[in-house]
């Protein structure tokens, strides 16, 4: 059961390689086919190391044709300073899809609304949402020192975080969802962190590498920046209160069992069953509820 309607000039992209991110593949992209159902549609790909395909299990594949996304080989990861599995968005990122714009995903969110708006921003922005909390470079000349490697000076720009004190940071964005113009962006985006990973002698790079480098990316090359809210990366990490979560057009759960406490379960998982073929309803009762997830009220 695809969706129907026109296409839109957009790809919307996440990383499914191994069991834990495959899993969480099948909530996303069920609800990314929910979400363009009956209006225009954006193009969905999955991504898995070559190693990894042939693994891919049948309900996973039954469940992206159902859904109407492509599973598609990762490109060979650059050489980062020491492994990086962080580093995969990147690398999907900068795959060929045929498209003028692309949308990454982390592969631990499900989308709620369309994301056809991000196909209509100008050419040369990039869009995302602020990280929640300063995981890095909150304290001393971190960000001073970063901008420096690249010749740059520190931007007078700030923008407010989205948890806690939601104090005001230097550009730093969570990569969990990344609207980007296709060609360049990408490979420039991995360009950087590879320089900053090897060249720029500043501890504690990993896992925040994708994020550092995706502001001095920008402003290396001149991007403007779409900030979006709260809305378009609503992180449900230890939330006490699930309100911000019902107006959100992406619930970013980190785990599993969040995700069970927001108001939109119930009928996400509605329409997994929905879309999931029947021969396959028992396996996935199973991976979910060892998983941790409600599956009955």
């Amino acid at each position: 059961m695809r969706a129907t309607g026109e296409g839109c000039d957009l790809s919307v992209l996440f990383v499914a390689d191994g069991e834990r991110l495959e899993m969480q593949s099948w909530l996303l992209a069920v609800s990314l086919a929910v979400a363009h159902e009956g209006g225009p549609r954006p193009r969905f790909f999955a991504y898995a190391t070559p190693a990894r395909l042939p693994d891919v299990a049948p309900l996973t594949r039954d469940l992206y044709d159902a859904c109407g996304v492509e599973l598609r080989p990762l490109p060979a990861p650059p050489a980062w300073r020491a492994a990086y599995p962080h580093g995969n968005k990147m690398v999907a990122a900068a795959d060929a899809r045929g498209t003028a714009r692309a949308v990454f995903l982390d592969t631990d969110m499900v989308c709620t609304a369309p994301l056809t708006a991000m196909a209509s921003l100008p050419p040369d922005t990039v869009a995302a949402a602020p990280e929640g909390l300063p995981t890095w470079g909150a304290e001393g000349d971190r960000w001073a020192r970063a901008y420096a490697h690249f010749g740059l000076p520190m931007p007078e720009t700030r923008v407010r975080l989205l948890r806690g004190r939601r104090r005001e940071s230097p550009p730093y964005f969570n990569a969990g969802f990344v609207a980007f113009p296709e060609g360049d962006f990408a490979t420039r985006w991995i360009e950087t962190a590879l320089d900053f990973d090897h060249n720029c002698a500043i501890a504690g790079k990993r896992p925040w590498l994708d994020q550092i480098s995706l502001p001095l990316t920008l402003a290396r090359y001149g991007y403007r920046t779409e900030v979006l809210g709260e809305a378009w990366n609503c992180s449900l990490s230890r939330r006490r209160d699930m309100a911000a979560a019902a107006g959100a057009r992406i619930l970013h759960y980190h785990r599993f069992g969040y995700l069970a406490r927001a108001p939109q379960w119930p009928a996400i998982l509605d329409a997994f069953w929905t879309r999931l073929p029947s021969r396959h309803h028992a396996a996935a009762r199973t991976a979910l509820a060892d998983a941790g997830l409600l599956l009955a009220a």
